[in-house]
């Protein structure tokens, strides 16, 4: 029996700090009270039940590994890149990697995010998926639903079919939604349909109307502001904090839940509300009543902090062991799990400059559509008059924005220009974009965008930026999402990228991600998919040639 006394433990029912001492094995045997107490603070682990492993760009051993010594006790995973590559079979891979913390998933409800009309993705799951993988122990959740337009037909469709497939053999178990700037009239249909969650960007309005209609908020770093914690004041149990997407440099420069809860503290909110909103709250939301507290009969799954302020962690304990110490030195170390996972995933034929250019009739129309960025992963559709040369549209200051089908089609390219890219003569390329996972390419000309394409293709996935002073790549061998190397040495790629992406000009909050997220086809406004351009509102392709 392991025992941990006279410190401040987190008291959940009262939310306040108690003197108390522990006694636990695997599960917390006795709490018994305190006469005198030590600075020591100690809280449940933390839990996170809306993100997605393969933003990190690594396994779930990996993730398991670099998150533990953060808080990070059980996460709650869905993994709808890996689905999108791969299909079931590949995504049971996935679940099935040896991991440190609890990882449970989440049946990826939009795989792929829109249809097969709009984009091409290497796995698709409709019912027949949903049933098989809820027969997994690790299933506990229906993934995010993004496709609004679905719940709001009269027709029956595939997110229909999902959702009443899921809740016929899971209904105890919550559906977690997306639903970015939905109000009113919408809103109330997307929450009858039965999704009752929503982790998208936040503000005090959607926050006070959508917790009102009983919905779930799953509160990640963007929506972090002095108004919006202002306007989650007395709210606690209807809102927890969730990472969604984190990508690897920011995870070992900044943290994990950790970095959330941090900066919730420093906006304002009580520390045992913040502290709360990461344990208690998000455990009932997916109905894991054996953790998330410290109390008799729940899971020793605790962190033990000498600043509460600071949030500063000195041990992890998971299931009763000690996985991580800061002062002892005590931390899990890197496993090799590259033999796990099948490596041939790219299926294109190398491209040529030619399938780049954007061609345009001369003398026949010179008014286009443009795809600009806003600086975040929100685009908008421009009007733009554009100068035609030799039937080729050129302008200074418009990039060349495609996606390359990847899964063996051989599609043709439909490049499309946009506004706000790199303004350095360059290109970048990734295999890594969200969520079919196709190549997705920026760049100032047509020669640039091959050599970038052509080396991913090459290299089996991963991201490349090329410009005229060389070149630099970062391996994602597995699905051409997934690095199989250590954290650490991840990381230092994806810093490299994203300062390439700075200094070539091409400006956003996540550069990286904001960059992935041109190929998300329901992220306002417009988008791009190896089919084309995209109108996310309406779900249909649009022509850039065909502005008014």
């Amino acid at each position: 029996m392991n025992r941990l006394q006279n410190v401040w433990l987190f008291n959940t029912a009262r939310r306040s700090f108690e003197p108390r001492s522990l006694a636990f094995d695997e599960h917390i045997r006795s709490v018994a009270s305190a006469k005198r107490v030590t600075e020591r603070w100690v809280v449940p682990g933390f839990i996170d039940i809306h993100m997605h492993i393969e933003s990190s760009m690594t396994t779930p051993t990996e993730f398991s590994r670099f998150t533990l010594p953060h808080g990070t006790t059980t996460i709650v995973s869905d993994c709808h890149e890996v689905a999108n590559v791969f299909g079931v079979d590949g995504l049971l891979s996935f679940m099935n990697q040896p991991v440190l913390n609890d990882t449970y998933y989440a049946v990826p409800s939009s795989v792929p995010a829109t249809s097969s009309a709009l984009e091409t993705s290497g796995g698709s799951i409709d019912e027949q998926e949903v049933a098989l993988l809820c027969k997994e122990k690790k299933i506990i959740a229906l993934g995010e639903v993004m496709n609004a337009n679905d719940l709001f037909s009269f027709e029956d469709n595939r997110t229909k079919r999902i959702i009443r497939t899921f809740l016929s053999l899971r209904p105890e178990c919550p559906v977690e939604g997306h639903c970015p700037r939905l109000t009113g009239e919408e809103l109330d249909a997307f929450i009858a349909s039965g999704v009752d969650s929503d982790h998208t960007e936040q503000t005090p309005e959607s926050i006070a109307e959508k917790a009102a209609k009983g919905m779930f908020l799953e509160i990640q770093w963007k929506s972090l502001n002095e108004r919006n914690v202002k306007a989650l004041e007395n709210l606690s149990g209807f809102f927890s904090f969730c990472t969604d997407d984190v990508m690897p440099d920011t995870l070992q420069r900044e943290g994990h839940l950790d970095r959330i809860l941090r900066k919730a503290i420093a906006l304002g909110m009580k520390v045992e509300d913040a502290i709360f909103a990461m344990t208690w709250a998000p455990a009932v939301r997916m109905r894991l009543f054996d953790r998330g507290m410290l109390a008799p009969g729940k899971l020793a799954d605790f962190i033990v902090l000498d600043d509460l302020d600071k949030l500063s962690i000195v041990q992890v304990w998971k299931r009763g062991k000690l996985v991580y110490d800061r002062d002892k030195d005590i931390a899990p170390a890197f496993v090799d799990d590259s033999s796990a996972f099948g490596l041939d995933s790219i299926k294109r034929n190398p491209v040529s400059p030619e399938d780049f250019r954007l061609r345009i009739p001369n003398g026949t129309h010179n008014i286009v559509h443009v795809c600009h960025q806003e600086g975040t992963t929100m685009t908008k559709k421009v009007v733009r008059e554009c100068v035609i040369k030799n039937s080729f549209y050129e302008e200074h200051g418009i990039n060349i924005l495609a996606s390359v089908e990847r899964y063996g089609h051989q599609s043709p390219i439909v490049p499309v220009p946009m506004l706000c890219g790199l303004e350095k003569s360059g290109a970048i390329c990734s295999s890594w974009a969200h969520d079919s996972h196709n190549l997705l390419v920026m760049a100032t000309n047509p020669e640039l965008a091959s050599l970038a394409v052509n080396m991913v293709i090459e290299k089996g996935g991963g991201i490349a930026v090329v410009d005229e002073e060389g070149s630099f790549f970062l391996p994602l061998s597995f699905g051409g999402i997934v690095s199989l190397k250590p954290m650490e040495k991840l990381s230092e790629g994806v810093a490299y990228i994203r300062l390439w992406l700075r200094t070539h000009g091409f400006k956003a909050t996540d550069e990286v991600m904001s960059f992935a997220v041109l190929a998300l086809p329901v992220s306002p406004e417009v988008k791009v998919s190896d089919k084309g351009m995209i109108d996310v509102r309406s779900k249909r392709l649009i022509s850039w040639r065909d502005a008014e």
